[in-house]
């Protein structure tokens, strides 16, 4: 029975895998065949799991592809006094609120089909996103141009290197160490993961949806939580990335500048991913409801 069910997954509507292709081109050419034969597959023990793992896969990848809140995880981490347990956190807040966002559609498709459609909710959805992610932005830029300015005010006071007394000179350094960011706001790392996960996938959302009208509820479910557990993996791991490298460069003294300006770039970085999301969004809303 699994050998049926990997070969329906390989093999099947003259799907085949060359050796010389490149894998992006593989998964877009075949992308439908999969799709179909996890969608469809009877949903036994063997199969839901084999299923699952394919799910995850392209969760993965979805994590992986262009527009996606990895750059919005790395960029807020990298420039901010980030710890892997807040790493974790906003991977997983935006797992969340994604697979929450998929669910949702997939119950006013079912449900609510006549009044709107899952496609018109999208470009609305992405404009909240995106302006959630804006004023986020602008708030990290605010306080780390803050914590630069009283940084620096910091550093000229106090970086002084020898006294002249009346009965004896003498030299001695003082050496005060400055954070080169504010530390991460819980707040604001609750905002982001809820909008950078806002938006939810279709492949998720088709997924979902095939599985419902074969009758296969609970299987689609899984699928669902293959896939959003793979995003999930990939976003906390390109978040640990992003705090493990911060955290390797500040043990070198020469860094802290470079660390100051990255701080501030991640935060620039951000609003205008929040920029971008809301033009792109805005700009398709009037197709999307015939305006």
């Amino acid at each position: 029975m699994y050998q049926e069910f990997i070969f329906a997954h390989l093999g099947h509507s003259g799907f085949s895998l060359p050796f010389d292709i490149n894998l992006e081109t593989y998964f877009e050419s075949n992308f439908r065949a999969i799709l179909d034969s996890i969608v469809t597959a009877e949903p036994t023990l063997g199969t839901t799991l084999i299923g699952m793992a394919i799910a995850f896969g392209f969760g993965a990848i979805h994590a992986l592809s262009p527009g996606h809140g990895k750059t919005l995880v790395s960029a807020y981490l990298i420039g901010s006094q980030g710890t892997p347990q807040q790493a974790i956190l906003l991977g997983v807040t935006t797992t969340i609120t994604h697979t929450i966002g998929i669910f949702l559609l997939g119950a006013i498709a079912l449900f609510a089909s006549a009044y709107v459609l899952p496609e018109q909710l999208y470009p609305v959805l992405s404009c909240v996103s995106g302006v959630t992610i804006f004023l986020v932005g602008l708030s990290l830029l605010n306080q780390r141009l803050h914590s630069h300015s009283h940084n620096s005010h910091n550093h000229n006071s106090h970086n002084h290197n020898s006294h002249n007394h009346s009965f004896h000179n003498h030299d001695h350094d003082h050496h005060h160490p400055h954070p080169s960011a504010a530390p991460t706001s819980l707040g604001s790392l609750i905002k982001l993961g809820i909008a950078g996960g806002l938006v939810p996938c279709p492949t998720a959302l088709v997924m979902l949806l095939g599985a419902i009208a074969l009758h296969h509820i609970v299987y689609g479910l899984f699928l669902v939580s293959g896939f959003s557990l793979g995003l999930s993996c990939v976003l906390v791991i390109l978040g640990l990335l992003a705090v493990f490298a911060r955290q390797w460069l500040e043990q070198f003294p020469q860094t802290e500048g470079i660390l100051q300006r990255l701080s501030l770039f991640s935060a620039v970085v951000v609003v205008i991913i929040g920029m971008g999301l809301t033009f792109v969004a805005t700009n398709s809303l009037p197709d999307a409801w015939g305006l």
